[in-house]
């Protein structure tokens, strides 16, 4: 008797074996790796070198420009600055937390900076919030004074800290001289107010 079973069941038979044959030639099909690729220590997180010539890394195959092509040498700066660029209202409380912990509260404005390791637990951080800040690494082209002299530090916006003596001179001078407090024709603030106020209800 002809039935439906008699149909299904050995085309389903049909495509099981067939897909664990392939499955089996796929795996034969594989190169083992290398001793060289086994006992080479690839640096940040490359993972090894791909039959083509490619560079395997973590989401990504890079290929070079031209065979044999050696990429200058870079070292990631270990500050980083961290501005928050968006607005953080209806946003969700574990973003907010983040950027808490970061020094950059709802409170503070967009324009404020907070300067953090190059660490991985703080890049980490900065993953989870990265569509509401821009990060930019700090670098040194001056260097850094051999005394530890920071008077006359300058961070730009492009993330470059220089040394400008106006402005050392000037926190000098500032340093030398008296508080404004200790002046004799210091104003305080409620002074100031009782003056306007009597100026204001009296200004001939």
């Amino acid at each position: 008797m002809f039935t439906l079973r008699n149909v299904i069941v050995p085309n389903c038979r049909f495509l099981s074996t067939r897909s664990s044959a392939g499955h089996n030639s796929l795996r034969k099909s594989e190169s083992p790796k290398t001793e060289v690729e086994n006992n080479q220590k690839w640096s940040n997180n490359h993972m090894g070198v791909t039959e083509d010539g490619g560079q395997r890394f973590h989401g990504f195959t890079y290929y070079p420009r031209s065979p044999g092509q050696q990429d200058p040498s870079y070292e990631p700066s270990k500050v980083l600055m961290v501005e928050r660029r968006e607005t953080l209202k209806h946003k969700p409380q574990k973003e907010r937390d983040v950027l808490i912990k970061l020094g950059l509260s709802m409170k503070d404005k967009l324009s404020k900076i907070a300067i953090v390791a190059n660490t991985p637990s703080v890049c980490a951080q900065l993953w989870k919030v990265k569509h509401l800040i821009r990060v930019t690494p700090v670098t040194f082209p001056q260097g850094l004074p051999e005394d530890g002299d920071v008077a006359g530090a300058r961070l730009q916006d492009n993330g470059q800290l220089v040394f400008i003596p106006k402005l050392k001179s000037d926190a000098a001078v500032a340093a030398t001289q008296s508080k404004p407090e200790e002046r004799r024709d210091y104003l305080d603030t409620d002074t100031v107010k009782k003056l306007l106020r009597l100026k204001w209800l009296k200004p001939y």
